[in-house]
């Protein structure tokens, strides 16, 4: 009866054992799933920003390029306006005097003064008394 009593204590320690085994092995799992859980959810949601990021980036090279375009197109613009000045300037004389007379005070001045932050900052760019001589004269 005593080994009997024996083993079955044994085997009543072995099971709760397991069982106390049992326990601390379920909370490991669940604790795991969980950081799977928040592992996939902070990788998707860094595959959103990098495809956002990505799409933005393309968005930006695509701004470059037409700005780029836009560039090279003003400046042959510029090209050509130039070009047609000067050849109006060797053409006519009274054009040549104009263009090479020099500039009023209250023109010079506008090219002097600060930037304007807003329009409201530059209504008083030039004085209501003055007026703007002839460059010709």
């Amino acid at each position: 009866m005593k080994p009997l009593l024996l083993v079955l204590a044994v085997l009543l320690a072995i099971t709760l054992w397991f069982r106390h085994d049992n326990v601390n092995l379920s909370r490991s799992l669940a604790k795991a799933n969980q950081s799977a859980r928040d592992q996939k959810n902070t990788i998707n949601t860094l595959l959103q920003q990098l495809s956002e990021a990505q799409r933005i980036a393309r968005s930006n090279e695509d701004a470059q390029v037409r700005l780029r375009e836009d560039l090279a197109a003003v400046g042959e613009e510029m090209a050509r306006r130039e070009a047609a000045i000067g050849k109006w300037v060797n053409e006519n004389e009274e054009l040549r005097r104009w263009y090479n007379a020099q500039l009023p005070d209250a023109v010079r001045r506008l090219h002097t003064r600060a930037a304007c932050a807003s329009a409201a900052h530059c209504l008083q760019r030039l004085p209501e008394g003055e007026r703007l001589s002839d460059a010709g004269k």
